[in-house]
């Protein structure tokens, strides 16, 4: 029979963990204070609260030009476009200005002619050979959690240029502006050498048990969104998250506990916009969100207190768990952003 037991086990037929309790990089009291660890206390369904729903956006890919993209022009172009000179742009309606760049509307807006932030951008951010996922999805997820949602608005510079900023223009000079600064971030879990376990001792990205007392408490009990790595390999897909759902599919067996439990979790984010928008898309169709699903052992000690755990579904999972402890701070380059930002007003989103 045992060996019978053990061929089952190995064939996943009977869910088995292996000693997990979570370390010092996953203890969830890093994250917060006061939380509740008892199982039986904690929501197996919450979401972020209805009018602190983030905002979708791109990330704004460094292969197709970073926020150099002319994303309201036909063609997009990102890279080795002509910037108007003054003269040029004293000629253009404000139809024709509003197709250019992030960047180049901002250096307009101050009167910039030669265009600093936008060739900075492409010597130093704009690559058409980088990753197809890498961009500034870290600055957007933080931006989208601090910042409500801006509104498209027209704004005029030092020689009477009427320049018209999208939503999505103002966005990505925020996300841009936080990506590149330092936000004194609080990181829950280990990013994994060559972005996977690999036999690496307690290398397994964000231990379950955290995951499940983070998530019920922050946005069961707390109704608040953060940011997360949703991709355990070497890519980075930095999301926030905005809910989640539990589901207790029975006991399972474990090295570690006589309490452990086979959870299965899906994860709800918001998803990135595959196109930008000129108007607002929270409260709108164009608002999107995805979902995650993973399998864990969740481990109890005899008192019912959540200790640890164990990923089953390996490669299906978040990396880590994150949080800035510092607002976005627009200061140098990026002091006149601020003359740009027009919330709009906080609007209830439903989670799917």
């Amino acid at each position: 029979m045992k060996s019978l037991f053990l061929m089952f086990a190995f064939l996943g037929l009977i869910p088995r963990a292996v000693a997990d309790p979570w370390d010092g990089y996953n203890d969830p009291n890093r994250f917060a204070s006061g939380y509740d660890y008892q199982f039986q206390n904690l929501p197996l369904k919450g979401e972020v609260d209805g009018a602190r729903v983030p905002w979708s956006e791109s990330y704004w890919p460094r292969n197709q030009g970073s926020i150099n993209i002319r994303w309201n022009a036909p063609g997009k172009p990102g890279f080795d476009y002509h910037s108007p000179t003054k003269e040029e742009v004293l000629k253009m309606s404000p139809t024709e200005i509003a197709q250019l760049a992030p960047t180049e509307k901002y250096d307009l807006y101050r009167g910039r002619y030669d265009y600093p932030l936008k060739n900075y951008i492409a010597s130093s951010e704009a690559d058409r050979y980088a990753p197809e996922w890498a961009g500034i999805c870290d600055g957007w997820s933080a931006s989208a959690i601090q910042l409500r949602e801006p509104r498209a608005m027209t704004r005029v510079n030092p020689d009477g240029v009427v320049i018209p900023f999208g939503a999505s223009d103002v966005k990505g000079l925020i996300s841009y502006t936080a990506a590149r600064q330092n936000l004194q971030s609080i990181v829950i879990g280990r990013y994994c050498p060559f972005g996977l376990s690999l036999g690496f001792p307690n290398c397994q990205d964000i231990n379950p048990g955290s995951f499940h007392v983070i998530l019920a408490n922050e946005l069961g009990i707390r109704k608040t969104a953060f940011p997360a790595d949703i991709d355990p390999g070497k890519q980075a897909w930095n999301q926030p998250i905005i809910g989640y759902e539990f589901q207790v599919l029975g006991s399972a067996q474990s090295d570690f506990s006589e309490n452990a439990l086979r959870i299965h979790s899906r994860l709800i984010y918001v998803d990135e916009l595959d196109n930008s928008s000129f108007e607002p898309v929270t409260g709108t169709p164009l608002w999107k969100s995805a979902v995650q699903e993973s399998d864990y052992i969740l481990e109890l000690d005899g008192n019912g207190r959540i200790v640890g755990g164990s990923w089953l579904t390996k490669y299906i999972h978040p990396d880590v768990f994150w949080k800035p402890t510092k607002a976005i701070q627009f200061t140098g380059e990026y002091s006149q952003l601020p003359e740009l930002y027009e919330p709009i007003p906080f609007r209830s989103e439903i989670i799917k």
